[in-house]
């Protein structure tokens, strides 16, 4: 198992991944998925960690820092799609990605982690539990554009 940052030869790993997720189709190869792309992979803040496995990305997850200007004006990180292939789930591929989100949270002195689920699913709900988060702290409310 190799886990590492996102680079530039894996968008296409990347979106047969988020099929796995809630995704039924993988975007069209246009000018914009790759502006798209590249303004992920430029910006500083932003962490796509995968995890490999026989040269496969099988698990993945996103942790944004977000400058704040509150709590002492440190950030703080989002984390979103966590997703590992339907073949390789229980093995322990996502672990090490909310992890290494974590780590760089940590590393950027955010002052909370924040990641939100449509999963009602209690072995995800527990997992995300084991992995330090809850769900008892903060209301999250969704409005979809």
């Amino acid at each position: 198992m190799t886990l590492r940052g996102a680079a530039p030869t894996d968008l296409g790993q990347l979106l047969d991944l988020y099929l796995h997720l809630h995704e039924d189709s993988i975007p069209q190869e246009d000018a914009h998925l790759r502006a798209t792309w590249q303004q992920i992979l430029d910006d500083p803040n932003h962490h796509v960690i995968v995890c490999e496995e026989d040269g496969r990305i099988v698990s993945s997850c996103v942790c944004v820092v977000i400058p704040n200007l509150t709590r002492g004006v440190r950030p703080y990180a989002f984390v979103e799609n966590v997703v590992t292939r339907q073949d390789a789930r229980g093995r322990g591929h996502a672990t090490p990605c909310l992890d290494r989100a974590r780590e760089l949270a940590m590393a950027a002195g955010c002052y909370k982690m924040m990641l939100l689920t449509g999963s009602k699913d209690p072995s995800t709900l527990d997992f995300y539990r084991h992995a330090g988060y809850n769900s008892a702290d903060k209301t999250a409310f969704i409005q979809w554009l």
